[in-house]
């Protein structure tokens, strides 16, 4: 069975997350082995907000949909959300549920995190408040 990750519902707290794609190429055209070789050993993750609980504590942390966010990535695994999209290369999309607690941090869009971290350029840019 698939979700529609958009559409879970999350307690005050949690997040859902889309995985940013594994690079495989450098910018400079360095093939990067992939995961059959063991190769991977980074120890933090990249990733888009999708979805947020709501309620005070979202809001305390001031975090929104679409914000960039980086955290232990093997914590991808313990709440991964079945689904059948995948990236425009073929590699399959990746999203979990996150306690806010294990976020390390929100960072600016396109920001890289490691060397097989392939940041979105997607995200929705934030609305400027008018007064």
């Amino acid at each position: 069975m698939t979700y529609d990750a958009t559409k879970i519902r999350v307690r005050d707290g949690w997040v859902v997350i889309l995985h940013d794609e594994r690079q495989v190429v450098l910018d400079s055209g360095i093939f990067l082995p992939g995961s059959e070789t063991g190769a991977e050993k980074v120890t933090e993750g990249a990733g888009t907000l999708i979805r947020l609980g709501e309620g005070k504590k979202n809001t305390a942390l001031e975090l929104h949909v679409g914000d960039r966010v980086f955290y232990r990535s093997y914590l991808r695994v313990a709440n991964a959300i079945a689904n059948d999209e995948t990236w425009p290369s073929g590699a399959p999309k990746e999203y979990f549920i996150m306690n806010v607690d294990d976020l390390m941090g929100v960072m600016p869009p396109g920001t890289k995190v490691g060397v097989f971290s392939r940041p979105a350029m997607t995200s929705q840019p934030k609305e400027e408040e008018t007064t």
